[in-house]
C-alpha cells in the first residue's frame, strides 16, 4: 500500500526568526470537514502535495505542514483489495503510514512520542519519525485522526536540527485540530445548517478564514486510493495532427513496485479512470493516445499507450 504523501522536499534555509512560543495562530476551516489553528508566519500554498485539502510552508523556517484526509470506506476497500495484515482501522492506518515512511527513508529511520490520545473528542494516534530522505534530515511531527466518516492526517517536517525549536509549534498545530463533518455525532445539528451572518462575523472576530476546499475529482482520486503514489501529475502533449496524446504519471506506488506481473492490467485501470476525467471535464475531447507512465524507486520507468479503439476494448 501507498503513500499517502507525494512531497516535494525543500531546500534548508537558515532562520532568524522570533521565537515560536510567542506566535500569534490565525483559525483555518475547511468546510464540512474540519478546523485547524496554523501560525500566521506560514503563507498557504499549493506546492507541498496535490492530495492535500489544506497545506503551508514557511520556508526561511524550513517548515511545512499538511493535512490529507481519505474517507474510512475508501480505506477499507484499499485494505480488502491488497489483502495483508493491516486492519481497516485507526490502528491499520497508522501501520500503513510507517511502513510507507520505513521504505522511502534511506537511513536512520525511527519512530518515537507514539501516543494514543482523544484531540477534542476524536480518536487520534500522534508520533514522531526521522531519518535521512534524499539526503535531507527530516524531523516529521504525525498525527492520524479519526472522524465519523473520514481519516485525518496532519504531517509537520522540518530538518532534525529544528526539532526541539518546533516541538511546540507542532504540538498546538494538532490539538488545534477538530472535526467538523456533516453529519457526524459532534456536530449534527449546527453543520448541517448553513452559516448564519452571525456566525461569519463570529469568524471574523475571532481571526479565521474559512477555506474553499475544492473535492479532487473522483477518477483522481481513484487512482490515488488504489495505487497511493507520492507524485501524480497529468500532462497534454499536442501532436502535429491537431490531435493530442495525454499522459498520467504515477511515481513511487508500492503497489506498483512491488506487483510488476500485473503492472500492464494496473495501467489499464489508471488509462480508464484518467481517460473518464477528460471525457467528463472536456466538451469537445478528441485524442491520440492515452499514455500511462509508471516511475519506480529504483527509476526503472513503466510506460503504456492506449489508443481509442484500446479504450474502447478495456471499457468492454
Amino acid at each position: 500500500m501507498k503513500t499517502f504523501i507525494p512531497l516535494l522536499f525543500l531546500l534548508i534555509f537558515s532562520s532568524c526568526n522570533k521565537n515560536p512560543v510567542d506566535e500569534k495562530y490565525e483559525k483555518k476551516i475547511v468546510k464540512n470537514k474540519y478546523s485547524i489553528f496554523i501560525p500566521e508566519s506560514l503563507e498557504e500554498t499549493t506546492e507541498l502535495n496535490n492530495l492535500a485539502s489544506t497545506q503551508f510552508k514557511n520556508l526561511s523556517e524550513d517548515f511545512y505542514v499538511i493535512v490529507l484526509d481519505e474517507t474510512k470506506n475508501s480505506f477499507a476497500n484499499a485494505v480488502q483489495n491488497n489483502p495483508t495484515d493491516i486492519t481497516p482501522d485507526l490502528e491499520g492506518y497508522y501501520n500503513v503510514i510507517i511502513n510507507h515512511f520505513k521504505k522511502i527513508t534511506q537511513k536512520d529511520f525511527k519512530v518515537y512520542d507514539i501516543e494514543k490520545k482523544k484531540i477534542n473528542s476524536s480518536n487520534a494516534i500522534v508520533f514522531s519519525m526521522s531519518g535521512m530522505n534524499d539526503n535531507y534530515p527530516a524531523f516529521y511531527r504525525y498525527a492520524i485522526i479519526e472522524g465519523d466518516h473520514r481519516y485525518y492526517q496532519i504531517m509537520s517536517w522540518t530538518n532534525i536540527p529544528q526539532e526541539k525549536k518546533y516541538t511546540e509549534r507542532t504540538n498546538k498545530i494538532i490539538e488545534s485540530f477538530s472535526v467538523e463533518e456533516i453529519n457526524s455525532s459532534k456536530n449534527k445539528s449546527h453543520l448541517a445548517k448553513d452559516k448564519t451572518k452571525k456566525e461569519k462575523l463570529e469568524l471574523q472576530k475571532n481571526n479565521s478564514t474559512e477555506i474553499s476546499y475544492e473535492k479532487p475529482d473522483d477518477e483522481i482520486q481513484e487512482i490515488g486510493n488504489l495505487f497511493r503514489p507520492e507524485i501524480m501529475q497529468q500532462e497534454k502533449i499536442k501532436l502535429k495532427n491537431g490531435k493530442n496524446n495525454y499522459q498520467y504519471t504515477l511515481t513511487n506506488s508500492d503497489l506498483l513496485d512491488k506487483d510488476l506481473e500485473n503492472i500492464k492490467n494496473h495501467s489499464k485501470k489508471i488509462a480508464i479512470n484518467y481517460y473518464n476525467l477528460l471525457k467528463r471535464t472536456n466538451n469537445s475531447f478528441s485524442y491520440n493516445k492515452i499514455i500511462v507512465k509508471v516511475i519506480h524507486r529504483n527509476n526503472k520507468i513503466d510506460r503504456f499507450e492506449y489508443s481509442e479503439k484500446d479504450i474502447k476494448d478495456i471499457s468492454k
